[in-house]
Formats: C-alpha cells, sequence, structure tokens
C-alpha cells in the first residue's frame, strides 16, 4: 500500500494510530498527529520533507469535511484562530480546552474577588489599647454584662445585659435592682460610716450632733419594741379627738376643720390633697403654694378599678385590718372599717385626674383663696395654710396655684356628702397610714406583708439601711455637704462633667442653627435657652460652710433615744424649711431637692433654667474620670443631653428662659406645637405596632429619648476625631460607636419584680428599658451602622430640632 493510500485510510478512521517509522506523522510523546490527518484529507496537498520533520499545508478553507453539518465536534476542522493558538501553545485540542476554560475561571474568580473586596465590610483598624487603670476597670465592668450569644441587632438589651441578668439576682428586700440601685447602696454604706464615726460632739446645736443621734435614736430598737403603737395612738386619741373604728371616738364633739387642719399642717398627712411650695411661673423669682390632687392609699387610681379579690386589693383591705386590729379595734370592727374604707378612697379615684397633663397652659391654674372657696366651699384651705405657713401672711388674695379645680369642686361635693364617722376613719387611717413604718416590729412586719403584695418586696431592709433613709429624707442637705469635701479630686470630677455638657449644648446649638423648618420666633426662642443654659454640679462652695449648714438646721431639735419624737420633730423641721422656700428668693431652693435626693438623677430646674447633676451620681462603676468617653457619653452623657433638650422640648420649651411661662398663643409656642405634631403621630405609629398601651407623655418620651442619644453620640463623634484614637483593653473589635449603645444599654440593666414592672408602667411605659431600647435601636441608623444590622430597616421619624 501506498503512503498516500494509507493517510486517506488513516484519514477516515476515527481512531488513527501513530507511525512513527516514515509514516510522516510526528512521535507519539509529542501528540500532534492531526496535522498529518489533515495533510492526507486533502486532494491537493503539497508535502515537503525536511529533515525528518514533515510540514502539512493547511487544508483549503472551504473544507467542511470534520464539522459534522456545522456542529461542533472534537476532531472537527480547526480554525486558523485555533491553529495560531495551538502552534504557539503546543496544545492539544483538548488541551487548549482545558486551558481555555481554566482561564474562564479564573476571570470569573478574579471578578468575584473584586466584588468581595468592594462589598467586604472594613477590617478594623489597628489602634493602640487603653491601657490607664480606669480604662481596665471600665473593661473588667462592661464584658461581664454582655451575652455573646444573643445578637445586638435582634434583642439589644441581651445582648448588653444577659450576663448581668444571669450573675445578678434581686434583693429580697427591695422590688428592683440596677446599676442605679447599686451607686444609691453604695452611697447608703458611705452614709452609715461617716455617721457611726463622726467624733463626739458637745454642742447639740451642731449637725454632726443631731445625724449622730439621730440615727442612734433609730437603731435603739429596745425602746421603739417597749413603745409598740403607744406614740400614735396618743396622738389619735388626745390630740386628734379619736378613732371610731377604736371606739374612743366622740361624733359630736368632733372638729372636722382642726383635724383636717392638723393632719396638714402638724404632722404632713395628705388626706384628700397634697400642699407643696413650687415655683411661680407667673412671676420670676417667686414660689408659690401649689395643691393637688393626693389621698390614695394605693398607689394610682387603677387599682380601685381592679377585681375585688386582685391580689393587691386584698392585701390592701387586710393591711387596713391589721393595722387597726393593732391600734386596738376588734376583728369585726376592722373588717366593716376596711371594706368601707376602700369605697370611700374609691369615691377619691373616681373624681382623681386620670394622669398629669403635660401641658403647662392647662395642668393647673392660679386662683385666689377667696374664688377657690367659691369653687370648694368645703375644704378650710385657708385655715391650713395660714396654720402650715404662719409667717406668710396668707389672706383671701393670697394666689394659690391649683392641678385640677375640677378635682376640688367635686371634692368639696364629696366631703358635704361624708358622715363625719366616715370622715373621722379616712383621716385617722392617713394618720396611721404615714407612721406605722416607725413603730415596733409586729407593725413593720404587717407593713412588710402588703408591701411585698404590692411592689414584690419579700422582705424589710436592714435596720442601719431603713435608718440612713430617714436621715437622708430628714437631713439630706446637711449629709451632702459633709461627705462632698471628701470626694476625690472633686475639681476634675466637675471639669470632666462641665466638658460633657458643653459639648451636648453646643451639639443642639448647630443643629438648631442648621434647622430651616423652625421659624424665626421658636428658633430666637430656643436658641436664647440654650446659650442661657448652666449646669450645677454639686453643691456650691458657699453651701458647704459649716456654718451655713449649721445654720440651715438650726431649728431642727433631736433628742438622744427617743426616735418617734425624733421623726416628730424632723417632720416639723420639713414644715418650717417650706415656709422658708416660700418666703425666700434664694435660686437654690428651687433646685436643692433634686441635688441631694435619695435617688440622684440628672434633671432640668424650669425656674433657674439649670440643669442639676448630683454629686453622689458620679461614682464609679457609673461613672470615672479616666473612663473612655465613649463609655462616658453612652451612660452620663444621654442623662445630661436629655436634660438639656427638656429645656427645648415640651413642656420646658414653653418656659422663657427666666421660668415664666410664655403667653399661650404666642408665635414661639404655636411653632413648638407644630414642630411636634410630626413626630408624635410617627412615634404614635410605632407604639402602636408594639402592641401597647400608651399616653401622650410616653410618646413625649420616647422621642426625647431617641433625641438624647442622637446628640449625645453626635458629640462624641465630633470630640474624638480631634484626639488620639484608642481601643478598650479585651475589646479591640468595638469601635467608639458600638461602645457607646452598649454602655448606654448597659446603664439601663435592670431586674424587676412583677409589681414592681407593672406599677412603674403604669406612670411610664419607657421605664421598661426592653422597649426603651427597642425603640432606640430601630430608630438609629448609628445603631444598625455600629452593629452591621444592615437587614433591617431603620424608623424615620422627623426630629423636632
Amino acid at each position: 500500500m501506498t503512503m498516500a493510500q494509507e493517510r486517506k485510510n488513516s484519514g477516515q478512521n476515527l481512531e488513527m494510530q501513530d507511525k512513527p517509522d516514515g509514516g510522516g506523522c510526528l512521535s507519539a510523546t509529542d501528540e500532534e498527529r492531526e496535522p498529518c490527518l489533515k495533510a492526507s484529507a486533502d486532494p491537493s496537498p503539497t508535502t515537503v520533507k525536511n529533515n525528518g520533520t514533515i510540514t502539512a499545508t493547511p487544508p483549503s478553507a472551504d473544507n467542511n469535511n470534520g464539522t459534522s453539518n456545522g456542529k461542533f465536534h472534537p476532531l472537527a476542522a480547526a480554525t486558523s484562530l485555533e491553529q495560531k493558538l495551538r502552534d504557539k501553545t503546543g496544545f492539544s485540542r483538548t488541551g487548549l480546552a482545558v486551558a481555555v476554560a481554566a482561564a474562564l475561571l479564573c476571570v470569573v474568580l478574579f471578578v468575584t474577588l473584586v466584588v468581595l473586596l468592594i462589598l467586604w465590610p472594613a477590617p478594623p483598624r489597628h489602634f493602640p489599647v487603653c491601657r490607664r487603670a480606669a480604662c481596665l476597670r471600665a473593661s473588667a465592668e462592661v464584658l461581664p454584662k454582655i451575652n455573646f450569644t444573643q445578637q445586638p441587632c435582634e434583642n439589644f438589651r441581651e445582648y448588653s445585659c444577659g450576663g448581668w441578668l444571669q450573675t445578678n439576682d434581686l434583693p429580697a428586700y427591695m422590688s428592683s435592682w440596677s446599676l442605679k440601685k447599686r451607686i444609691q447602696q453604695d452611697q447608703k454604706i458611705k452614709i452609715r460610716n461617716m455617721v457611726v464615726t463622726l467624733r463626739n460632739v458637745a454642742s447639740s446645736t451642731s449637725l454632726n450632733w443631731k445625724m449622730k443621734h439621730f440615727y442612734e435614736s433609730c437603731m435603739n430598737l429596745d425602746n421603739i419594741e417597749t413603745d409598740e403603737g403607744k406614740p400614735l395612738k396618743k396622738i389619735i386619741s388626745t390630740i386628734l379627738g379619736g378613732w371610731h373604728v377604736l371606739k374612743d371616738f366622740n361624733v359630736h364633739e368632733w372638729d372636722v376643720t382642726s383635724t383636717i387642719v392638723q393632719l396638714h399642717s402638724k404632722y404632713n398627712v395628705s388626706p384628700f390633697f397634697k400642699i407643696d411650695v413650687v415655683p411661680d411661673d407667673k412671676v420670676s423669682g417667686q414660689n408659690i403654694i401649689q395643691i393637688s390632687p393626693a389621698g390614695l392609699g394605693l398607689p394610682d387610681r387603677r387599682y380601685y378599678y381592679r377585681q375585688q379579690e386582685n391580689r393587691i386589693v386584698t392585701a390592701y383591705k387586710q393591711y387596713m385590718v391589721d393595722v387597726s386590729q393593732l391600734l386596738g379595734a376588734t376583728s369585726g370592727d376592722a373588717s366593716i372599717f376596711s371594706n368601707d374604707m376602700f369605697h370611700y378612697e374609691k369615691r377619691i379615684a373616681e373624681i382623681t385626674p386620670a394622669s398629669k397633663q403635660e401641658d403647662p397652659f392647662n395642668s393647673h391654674r392660679r386662683f385666689k383663696l377667696s374664688k377657690l372657696k367659691e369653687i370648694a366651699g368645703m375644704i378650710p384651705l385657708l385655715d391650713i395654710l395660714q396654720s402650715k405657713f404662719p409667717e406668710s401672711n396668707i389672706g383671701d388674695d393670697t394666689f394659690v396655684s391649683v392641678v385640677s379645680p375640677t378635682y376640688f369642686s367635686n371634692l368639696s361635693n364629696l366631703i358635704s356628702s361624708s358622715d363625719r364617722s366616715g370622715l373621722n376613719d379616712y383621716f385617722m387611717w392617713k394618720m396611721a397610714e404615714a407612721y406605722v413604718p416607725y413603730l415596733s416590729v409586729k407593725f413593720r412586719e404587717i407593713v412588710k406583708i402588703y408591701t411585698a403584695e404590692l411592689t414584690g418586696e419579700k422582705d424589710l431592709p436592714p435596720r442601719w439601711e431603713i435608718c440612713v433613709s430617714l436621715l437622708q429624707k430628714f437631713m439630706g442637705f446637711g449629709i451632702t455637704a459633709t461627705l462632698e469635701p471628701n470626694v476625690e479630686k472633686k475639681a476634675d470630677v466637675v471639669a470632666v462633667v462641665k466638658d460633657v455638657f458643653e459639648n451636648i449644648k453646643e451639639s443642639v446649638i448647630s443643629n438648631v442653627n442648621k434647622n430651616q423648618d423652625l421659624g424665626p420666633e421658636l428658633s430666637d426662642h430656643v436658641l436664647n435657652k440654650l446659650n442661657s443654659l448652666t449646669v450645677q454640679i454639686g453643691l456650691p462652695e458657699n453651701m458647704l460652710q459649716e456654718n451655713y449648714v449649721n445654720q440651715f438646721y438650726n431649728q431642727l431639735p433631736i433628742q438622744k433615744l427617743d426616735f418617734f419624737q425624733n421623726v416628730n420633730y424632723a417632720i416639723s423641721f420639713i414644715k418650717d424649711y417650706s415656709q422658708i422656700k416660700l418666703k425666700s428668693k434664694k435660686e437654690e431652693y428651687g433646685w436643692l431637692d433634686d441635688l441631694v435626693s435619695e435617688d440622684p438623677k440628672v434633671t432640668y430646674n424650669v425656674a433657674s433654667n439649670k440643669v442639676i447633676v448630683p454629686l453622689s451620681l458620679l461614682s464609679p462603676p457609673y461613672f470615672e474620670t479616666g473612663y473612655p468617653e465613649a463609655l462616658l457619653y453612652g451612660g452620663l452623657g444621654v442623662e445630661i443631653s436629655s436634660a438639656i433638650l427638656s429645656s427645648v422640648y415640651p413642656p420646658g420649651v414653653a418656659h422663657g428662659t427666666d421660668g415664666v411661662l410664655l403667653q399661650a398663643h404666642s408665635a414661639a409656642v404655636n411653632r413648638s406645637i407644630g414642630a411636634t405634631i410630626e413626630a408624635r403621630s410617627c412615634f404614635s405609629q410605632f407604639l402602636k405596632e408594639q402592641q401597647v398601651e400608651f399616653a401622650n407623655n410616653t410618646v413625649l418620651t420616647a422621642m426625647l429619648s431617641v433625641s438624647s442619644v442622637r446628640f449625645a453620640l453626635q458629640s462624641l463623634t465630633k470630640k474624638t476625631q480631634t484626639e488620639p484614637h484608642y481601643h478598650q483593653p479585651a475589646m479591640e473589635s468595638y469601635e467608639y460607636d458600638a461602645l457607646f449603645f452598649i454602655g448606654y444599654a448597659q446603664s439601663l440593666c435592670t431586674i424587676k419584680s412583677p409589681q414592681q414592672q407593672d406599677l412603674d408602667t403604669m406612670y411610664d411605659l419607657m421605664s421598661d428599658e426592653s422597649l426603651l431600647l427597642k425603640t432606640i435601636s430601630e430608630h438609629s441608623e448609628s445603631f444598625k451602622s455600629a452593629f452591621n444590622c444592615m437587614g433591617k430597616p431603620t424608623k424615620t421619624c422627623k426630629y423636632i430640632y
């Protein structure tokens, strides 16, 4: 067979074999057989042999024998491009296909890598770690509270507080436990240590002597147990005319007017209504008497509409039975008294306003006493006020501020329809209710049983703690003035807080300046208030002087070991203090009570246009001068931010810089109402979606809370942009914004009994920190950015400023 015939047969054979010995093809090791096939398939090829290498002339372009009707086939004739690539690379057709596929795969992988690099979150930048002792302490406080099994975007409260909730139990004698409660507890320990180590002072006029002996009389349980209920029963029987349920009461001789006058003026008991001295919102720098509804035994009117078998209703009725029996009533009389008294208080609840109004123009009204007498003739207000404020020249022309005039009109009708025995039972019950906690252990035990049902407190506090709380109640200013000079690095503490205050105030002012929707009247008013806003941190130096403090308590006598009498002295002193506040024009009387409160918090004082920061609040773990600023701004900063905004949010915005109420129809007031309409509607819709019942004050609280967090974070961001960046030890993956939100959430971590939770949400739904944190997280784009919560849309409610 000739060479040409062999090539022809080979071109028709799909399973061609190599012919290394003169067949004209390359060796099998080179795997280049196909050029020989292409040469033999063409009827007119030219083959030249040169040194054993065969070069085949390419077939004509119109040769389609190997294309299988135009479809690709593994042995299809190669295109010129393919041939060039194969010639250049030395690959077979299969090898070239694999190479092309690999190249395409590389391109796809490269594009994917580029897309991932663009979309992948930026890795945390490596900054130096803060090694200060305060930073280490901060991390030691923050980290154990976090529950790392939770996702911050799903349940921020559980993420921030879960670790703390798992390791903390509610103390048996408390209805709630939180960071703030821990600070209060630490403060009580400081007070106890200070009082028990006071040196013996000869002068009974000095504050130290009075604090020491009041505390010792409270701790002297022997005298208290010996007296049992005698001190209270003596007052009821000999001074107040007796008690109907105790059978020592003469209905014809009993003087209704004298009794209610003495209860209000001498014993600071508040049947039907309470009397306070508050800043006058019509006259700058002046105080005024305010009367407002009170007199219910249960904390809120809504309790009286619960079922009769409700546990709290049942416990309250039993409490009245137990107290009256311990004071001498028979079991049958005590039971009748209890039922009658509950229904009488329910009649008071029916005329009591449902909730406190936030509108300062309608929440109270000024009346001359002569005019008020026309509205509520059965209430001897003139006699009561003249007895309570004997040095203030109270007369028919004296103005008083009245909260809910309608209540007092209805109350007058209620009194006129009450029999004398019923009035006596009510008055004496209010007296007993106020004084029972100061009696022997038998009385304190029945208080404990009732309180356990009402608030969930299962036990009484330690005796020392009860005595310290009474010291704070009756001598709060004196205790604060004694402790503050001993605060470590007080000047540094004040400087840090002032810096936080000024930075946040500046942020608010900046936003107001940029807001074009406020209108010139409201904008000018708000900026004027903010620019004149100041901060009071702790007591001023002049009030810390020993002479000032001793003079303040000059009218408070204290006896050794006679606790009940000392309580009466202290209550009488409070009455005298109210009279001084009414007569004095000193600014500090407007905010002193907030500064020395047993429950310290940052507040806004309308009358002085001042933010009040108690120094007792500025304690670890809530505050320390060296703490990371993200945690300072997340905790204390948000509180300060809320107080600043309270000056320009309703109802504070309705007052001028001097505390005087603006005209109801002024442009600034109308503009401020209009500025809140859209935000109120938006937050109302959000709360409806949470399926909770809410009032107007809840909506306002939600608005204020979201804005407070926003401005505190703005201030932090601005401040940290100009300072060296540090990471927290053991928390290097957290940036400032994440630390800020964690600090904020952990300042709210709280354990509550179900009863306390129920009670708190009656007054303020936002006291539920779970709802509050959900409101913050869902209305803050910064929160979602801090924790990469990109899957959830942000609620967008319009800010007022």
